[in-house]
């Protein structure tokens, strides 16, 4: 026995209409996830280097001037540059493949010493780390590690510099200290290799 509501006309004329509103809706809803999707990708596009996989500059710009205006306010920070030496020399003389290679292993080598910091790719062959609750003597150990730890790595070499603030409201100070120490390590390497002289 048919019930009652599958032969109101009502109903029966209302099918192509509810499947319609359905079609509707579910468009409605793909495109508004579709959205969502879209500017999480862009989100990620914008802040992270696409090479190296770390925070690229625009993020580290954004970051530093957070962290200028009060973010952290009270919290010591530490600032590390390290520059990739050789890596003019090596695009010349291997390939810009070859220098991207250099480039990723630069990266995760950072990425292994500095675990659970911001890590970001300042420009071509600088990369910038920031140490929240930063400890000086530990940062040194951890620079000193670096340095050790390049060998591993097939070229790797890095001229670096870092600092310590005790608040990070600080942290453009500690970020020409540390560009300016490193830029003094870059020339005593530079002393010891001419040759990678760019």
């Amino acid at each position: 026995m048919q019930s009652k509501r599958n032969k109101d006309p009502w109903f029966i004329g209302s099918t192509p209409k509810i499947k319609e509103t359905l079609e509707l809706t579910t468009f409605f809803l793909a495109s508004e996830l579709s959205g969502y999707q879209m500017v999480d990708r862009l989100k990620v596009l914008s802040s992270m280097d696409m090479l190296t996989g770390v925070y690229n500059r625009n993020e580290m710009n954004n970051r530093v001037d957070r962290l200028s205006e009060g973010e952290d306010e009270g919290r010591p920070i530490g600032v590390v540059f390290a520059d990739l030496n050789g890596l003019k020399h090596v695009n010349d003389s291997e390939g810009h493949l070859a220098g991207d290679l250099l480039l990723k292993n630069a990266a995760m080598l950072l990425q292994n010493v500095f675990v659970g910091h911001e890590i970001y790719r300042a420009g071509g062959d600088e990369f910038m780390i920031i140490v929240k609750d930063a400890v000086p003597q530990v940062l040194e150990y951890q620079v000193e590690r670096v340095k050790k730890q390049a060998g591993a790595y097939q070229n790797v070499s890095f001229a670096v510099g870092y600092c310590c603030e005790e608040n990070a409201r600080n942290v453009r100070h500690a970020l020409k200290m540390a560009d300016e120490r490193m830029y003094e390590d870059k020339k005593r390497y530079y002393e010891e290799f001419p040759e990678y002289r760019r």
